[in-house]
């Protein structure tokens, strides 16, 4: 066999030939039976199996020959099923792109045209069945194989357009476009896409494309335009805009139409006898056309498809490059749509980037002029989209601000009407928003957590949080809206512009009032962080004047003044709360810039920050923790409670001097409540001058009830933590207990174990007989001296040798002693609450002081009076604290009160009867509150009271009687009570437990020769 014989072509051919005969066969004596068609559909499917893998074999001969059984198969197509009509057309679409695609018969290419489009979209005029959209896919792959075909064709692209080929031309595209926008799938869609695409490429003649522009850019529009009644799949809207890109460049560029822009008009009315000519009225209202097309494709610039926008971007740009003069009125849109896409291929290699906006500006002089305008009309319509709900819209425009103020960063673009113009924006901006928020005041507590609760939080590991919870824009709906706009102010220009802006805000804050105040002053603080943090590296290592940072400090200084200012006013002369949120992320930033540093300014810092823990608004006190803990990291201490522990003497120095100038704000008392707990007993020695200090406030603001309580809450701070503080003890301290004990009655067996030990030490002391000394113990002379030596004055010996000097009272204890005694003057208040503070006080005092009696009982004689009458107070938890405090007294003074109490003892008695009256009442009622209840409790209280003096207090046996009476049914139940009756009279408390049958089993004695009578306790009673 020859070579030729052998060549893979003929291999080809002698496979395909039987394949080819019969399928012809077949559609020759095909007579509509369903064996007949299963045959064909058998034969055809071998042939296409053939084709799709010997398909690079192909050349146009064998394309003629296996299409002659195809084409028989494709003139009677409306008798065969669509399964065998989608197999001739996938084996007519491989003949297309592998058999002809270097050449085809152009009568052929005219048959396969129209054939192929009234396969797609039937017959004109007459109405068919929808094509099944696997037969559509295929027949739209066939089409855009055969005009490539046909481009790759001599004389294929002019005979597409002849005058007898134009009219299946014009419904073919038609077709294509109705498919592009209304396929059945994505899939359809695309394919027809496809072939739209190689229908243009193949046409040459620019009469015809500007016949078929109109047509293709509404179609392309309608496919581009976003809507809810029909999505568009991704790759669908990539290749809409790959198409539309190449139809408007191939048409409208610059290029193609510089010969008709170049046109006068004389010329331009004498290409008018020609039909369809291209004139500059034609190119005039096909660019207003276009213009019409792009405004409606541009909305894609938000299409949630990172893919889709590049395709846009890429479309843009190309636009502005090569039909930059024709479609020049759409200049303003694309530049537009371009900087609102900047930024969208950074993702991408250097390599692989297309040309961009920045590009083009180098090269095209009048688009920098667009980039302003373009930027100016965004900066001017800022104040009116942030006054609006719309949260997506507030996003997008700030983020396009962003990245046109980077793009003319970028561009080195800087004017000084749009730096004005911005500033006023950004501060309208801000100033709306707030003006849209609800107005929130600070809450105003009607009784503040005075026990300092900021403190509390403080010293927890829950107060470890250094981030700020935003203020202006805060809510959850704003969050994006608040980060968009920080990205924003880092996108201002330079940071030498940045810091220019921050000091025009701040300077207009300084006149400003109302929402443009706060607006102002917030823009600044923001705008110089932002600035700080550019370029902070490289602050390490070049000097000030290469970066700007002497500018940079002086900005911050003016700043951090103004916010300090801010912070030394109390809340109601504030302006407005917010304002010291802002002065607290000020000084945080200040000390998180200057670290260490930053110590030096704890003086005139520290206590302003610290004085807003006692804030009535929580978001000032959250604001307030925060910054003490960013200040304290920054200055390197451990936490905040260290930070206030070191420089404690820099807040009291601070507290003294404004309570001297009577400058009294409500949360000094509680910021000193919160040092005295987190400091403790070692601050007690440096608050003398405070102390006296809140004694002058006590003397000159007496009438406002909440200030006293404020103060003496301070006090009762300084007595409680005092009072358990080694700085208290006395040198020569005394065990002193006024319990009384119960006496001891000795018995038989006692009294000799006495005797026994007595006869014994006699016995153990005993000398032994001694002889009598030889020499005298002591010479004359020595006797002599002892006799002339005179005594000493003033007593023993021995007792002047033992005698110690004692020690004077502990400044602490001095400051204790001080406040107990100034608390006489206050029980009268009108204030409740401050009364049973006040009581406690007292009690925590008489315990604390009781050991130095020389001091303590005068203390007592002086607070006894106004002490005993707050028994019979109108308010029952105030009766309960004085009980309380008379009962602490009582104990630590013992038999000092003795006489005291006698005199009052009527009165107490009758009290003590009222109580138990009021409680056995509620007991017996319904719906009563048990041992919560008022009476129930001021008998608990008086109860107390009883037991403290009986066990302390020396009495007579009158009042013991009453007090046994008054708490007889009590005495079983409660051992403590017994034990202090028992040791006043043991006797008594048996007799009446006997009598309520309450003791031990006593039985009647019995002995020989003796009878016992019979006990009476009516009798013993």
């Amino acid at each position: 066999m020859s070579i030729n014989a052998r060549s893979p072509r003929n291999e080809l051919f002698q496979e395909l030939k039987p394949r080819c005969v019969e399928l012809s066969q077949l559609a020759l004596r095909d007579d509509g039976s369903s064996g007949s068609n299963k045959a064909l559909i058998q034969s055809a499917s071998q042939l296409l199996a053939i084709l799709q893998h010997k398909c690079r074999g192909l050349d146009q001969k064998l394309a003629d020959y296996v299409f002659f059984p195809i084409s028989q198969i494709l003139k009677r197509k409306q008798t065969y099923t669509d399964r065998l009509s989608e197999l001739s057309i996938k084996s007519l679409r491989i003949l297309l792109e592998y058999g002809w695609k270097d050449g085809i018969a152009l009568e052929l290419a005219k048959q396969l045209l129209m054939l192929l489009t009234f396969v797609v979209g039937g017959v004109p005029g007459k109405e068919s069945a929808p094509t099944p959209e696997e037969l559509l896919v295929e027949a739209y792959g066939a089409l855009a194989a055969l005009f490539r075909d046909l481009a790759g064709t001599p004389g294929g692209a002019a005979s597409v357009v002849d005058a007898g080929t134009i009219p299946a031309l014009g419904h073919c595209l038609a077709v294509v476009l109705e498919g592009a926008t209304d396929g059945p799938a994505a899939e359809t869609q695309l394919e027809a896409l496809i072939t739209l695409e190689a229908i243009w490429s193949c046409i040459k003649d620019v009469q015809a494309l500007s016949t078929f522009l109109p047509g293709t850019v509404s179609a392309l529009t309608k496919c581009l335009m976003p809507s809810t009644g029909q999505r568009r799949s991704r790759k669908v809207i990539i290749k809409a805009l790959n198409i539309f890109r190449y139809v408007l460049v191939s048409l409208l560029g610059d290029i193609k139409t510089r010969n008709i822009r170049n046109q006068k008009p004389s010329a331009s009315n004498k290409g008018a006898t020609e039909p369809q000519a291209l004139t500059t009225s034609w190119l005039k209202a096909t660019s207003g056309q276009i213009r019409l097309a792009l405004s409606n494709v541009i909305r894609l610039r938000t299409h949630e498809s990172a893919e889709a926008r590049k395709a846009l971007n890429r479309l843009c740009i190309t636009l502005l490059d090569e039909c930059h003069d024709t479609l020049a009125e759409s200049s303003a849109m694309l530049v537009e749509t371009c900087i609102m896409l900047t930024g969208i291929d950074d993702d991408e290699d250097l390599v692989d980037r297309a040309t961009s906006l920045t590009d083009l500006s180098s090269i095209y002089p009048d688009l920098v002029d667009l980039i302003k305008n373009s930027v100016y009309n965004w900066v001017t319509s800022l104040p009116r989209i942030m006054q609006s709900n719309d949260e997506a819209g507030k996003l997008s425009a700030l983020e396009n601000l962003s990245k046109g103020s980077l793009l003319l960063q970028g561009l080195n673009l800087e004017s000084p009407l749009l730096h004005d113009a911005l500033c006023d924006s950004l501060r309208d901006s801000v100033s709306v928003t707030l003006d849209t928020l609800p107005t929130r005041k600070p809450v105003q507590d009607s009784e503040f957590d005075l026990n300092s609760q900021a403190a509390l939080t403080l010293a927890t590991e829950n107060a470890s949080t250094t981030r700020f919870k935003p203020v202006l824009m805060g809510k959850e709906s704003q969050k994006e809206t608040l980060q968009q706009f920080a990205s924003l102010i880092d996108n201002l220009g330079s940071r030498e512009s940045q810091m220019r802006m921050a000091s025009e805000m701040l300077e207009y804050a300084r006149s400003a009032s109302g929402p443009t105040l706060l607006a102002s002053f917030w823009l600044s603080s923001r705008i110089l962080r932002s600035a700080t943090s550019k370029n902070r590296d490289l602050d390490e290592f070049f000097e000030s004047s290469l970066t700007l940072s002497d500018e940079q400090d002086v900005a911050g200084q003016e700043l951090f003044s103004y916010s300090l200012s801010l912070l030394g006013k109390d809340n109601e002369a504030s302006p407005d709360w917010r304002m010291q949120t802002i002065a607290l992320e000020v000084i945080a930033d200040t000390a998180q810039h200057l670290k260490q540093d930053f110590r030096a300014e704890l003086v005139d810092t520290l206590y302003p920050v610290a004085k807003l823990l006692g804030s009535s608004n929580s978001s000032l006190r959250e604001h307030a923790i925060t910054c003490l803990n960013i200040v304290s990291k920054a200055c390197g201490y451990a936490n905040a409670s260290e930070l206030i522990v070191e420089n404690a003497d820099y807040m009291v120095n601070a507290i003294s001097l404004s309570l001297d100038t009577f400058d009294i704000s409500p949360q000094a008392p509680q910021v000193l409540v919160m040092m005295i707990r987190l400091v403790g007993p070692s601050l007690l020695l440096y608050l003398d001058d405070v102390v006296r200090s809140i004694f002058a406030a006590l003397d000159n603001f007496h009438g406002y009830h909440r200030l006293v309580e404020a103060l003496f809450t301070v006090l009762g701070e300084i007595v409680l933590v005092g009072s358990d503080s080694k700085q208290l003890r006395i040198t020569n301290d005394v065990s002193i207990a006024h319990r009384k004990t119960k006496l001891h009655h000795s018995s038989m067996i006692d009294i000799a174990s006495l005797i026994a030990a007595k006869s014994s030490e006699n016995e153990e002391t005993s000398y032994p007989p001694e002889k009598a000394p030889h020499t005298p113990w002591k010479s004359a002379d020595e006797l002599l001296d002892e006799r002339e030596v005179p005594p000493p004055e003033g007593g023993d010996d021995e007792t002047t040798s033992m005698e110690i000097a004692k020690a004077p009272p502990t400044k602490t204890y001095v400051m204790l002693q001080s406040i107990a005694r100034l608390s006489q003057h206050y029980l009268t208040h009108a204030s409740p609450i401050l009364r049973v503070k006040l009581l406690g006080l007292v009690s925590i005092s008489s315990t604390a002081l009781y050991k130095d009696e020389d001091s303590f009982l005068p203390l007592v004689n002086d607070i006894w009076p106004v002490v005993i009458r707050r028994l019979y107070d109108e308010e029952s938890f105030v009766a309960i604290a004085a009980a309380n405090a008379v009962a602490a007294i009582c104990q630590s003074a013992g038999d000092f009160l003795s006489t005291r109490i006698s005199a009052e003892w009527v009165e107490l008695m009758k009290l003590s009867s009222q109580s138990k009256a009021r409680f056995a009442a509620e007991k017996k009622g319904k719906g009563g509150r048990g041992v919560y209840s008022q009476a129930s409790q001021v008998w608990e209280a008086v109860i107390g009271l009883l037991i403290a003096i009986v066990g302390n207090v020396r009495i007579d046996d009158g009042m013991f009687d009453e007090v046994l009476e008054l708490l007889e049914d009590l005495l079983w139940q409660r051992e403590k009570l017994r034990d202090a009756l028992e040791t006043v009279n043991s006797d008594a408390v048996w007799l009446v437990l006997q009598w309520m049958g309450k003791n031990k089993r006593f039985d009647q004695p019995v002995a020989e020769g003796f009878t016992f009578a019979r006990m009476d306790m009516a009798v013993l009673v």
